[in-house]
């Protein structure tokens, strides 16, 4: 049976609707019928998710994966992974509290094959099951696959004083499959957070980060690097409302669409009465590879005080006469040319990424790009 989503990654500050950037709307599973935030710690039901409430609701009565972990005052280096299996379409819910002074690192990887129980069913399966709801007359039964696989996290995470927070997310999914995250941040008096998110491989994927600076001289650090091809769809969504005096909040996202990619980001920072002294930035480039792509960028501040200062902008172009040219009198074709650019996110986030993150990176590069590039990436991070 399939689920509809609406209001997914809803921006604070509606545009006119005609524009069709204000959210985006997901075909997903039937949920459990459950009350989702009975299995929500009590501590973290306040921190807002930026995925939206319809869309964090799904995850959290689907999430058979829930952890809640406690980091002591003063404890550094705790590391937290969750491993998403996107092929069988597993959903995880984390909670993570980091005490004062704390340091914590919560990695995230949604890939195929991490060792989760399959829940996806061979053909053959899926045939015995069709005949048995025909036997009984229940054609519902026999569509269970409406919906695509479909799997996510949900992220809950507070900050609180003078603690700091690395969050990194891997999404290298394939075809036909589905990503869903909602990440919800809430940083107390100076708390800082740095977020490095990857998006390299899924047939949608829609990221969803609320990242509130509710504490004075609190900070965030935000980089987001993906790549969209052929049929895929991004949907990305940030809200970061600046509360605390003296805050700072910098987003850099950077892109490569190809072939008939569709991609639409809302990123609003809001400037909240009170937040005197308060500095933020955004900023967005996106690398066009080819004439069916569609791109929608929202950049957006909203401001409520008049001591602060706050920027954003967006550079969307493609592949200039220039570097074409220099690539060109070195062999390399318009098509190789752009493939460099998309093969530096690749390998950055081969490189950059800890945990389980390189080796779902080589074995996405097997699948999507072949052989001989998944063993040159090999040799990198081996090299590095």
């Amino acid at each position: 049976m399939a689920h509809t989503l609406t209001g997914v990654g809803l921006t604070p500050a509606q545009t006119w609707n005609w524009l069709k950037t204000n959210d985006t709307t997901l075909v997903v599973p039937e949920p459990p019928a459950a009350d989702p935030m009975a299995e929500v710690p009590a501590s973290a039901r306040r921190i807002t998710c930026g995925a939206g409430a319809e869309a964090t609701q799904w995850l959290d009565a689907s999430a058979t994966d829930r952890r809640t972990i406690v980091v002591p005052a003063d404890t550094t280096g705790e590391r937290i992974s969750v491993k998403v299996d996107t092929s069988p379409g597993s959903v995880a819910q984390t909670s993570v509290f980091v005490r004062p002074g704390a340091e914590a690192f919560v990695d995230v990887v949604a890939a195929d094959g991490l060792g989760a129980a399959p829940k996806a069913r061979d053909e053959r399966a899926h045939a015995e099951d069709n005949e048995a709801a025909a036997r009984e007359g229940n054609e519902a039964a026999a569509r269970e696959d409406d919906a695509p696989v479909t799997s996510g996290h949900v992220l809950r995470i507070h900050a609180e004083q003078g603690s700091h927070v690395h969050v990194t997310l891997l999404v290298a999914a394939t075809a036909g499959e589905q990503y869903l995250d909602s990440l919800g941040i809430v940083a107390d008096d100076r708390a800082e957070v740095a977020v490095r998110q990857y998006v390299i491989g899924a047939a949608t994927t829609a990221l969803g980060s609320t990242i509130d600076l509710a504490g004075d001289r609190s900070r965030l650090d935000l980089s987001l690097r993906y790549l969209a091809g052929a049929g895929e769809k991004l949907d990305l969504a940030y809200t970061v409302p600046v509360r605390g005096v003296k805050a700072r909040a910098n987003l850099d996202m950077t892109g490569v669409l190809s072939d008939d990619a569709k991609k639409a980001l809302r990123a609003t920072i809001d400037l909240v009465n009170g937040c005197k002294g308060a500095k933020a930035s955004e900023q967005e480039t996106v690398l066009v590879c080819g004439d069916d792509v569609v791109n929608k960028t929202l950049p957006t501040i909203l401001c409520d005080e008049d001591d602060v200062e706050g920027s954003h902008g967006a550079a969307i172009g493609t592949v200039s006469p220039e570097q074409l040219a220099y690539l060109s009198d070195r062999g390399l074709t318009e098509d190789e040319a752009e493939g460099l650019f998309r093969r530096a996110i690749v390998d950055d986030a081969a490189i950059t990424l800890p945990g389980d993150a390189p080796a779902a990176v080589i074995s996405w590069a097997e699948r999507a790009l072949g052989s001989q590039t998944a063993a040159e990436i090999r040799d990198m991070i081996e090299e590095a």
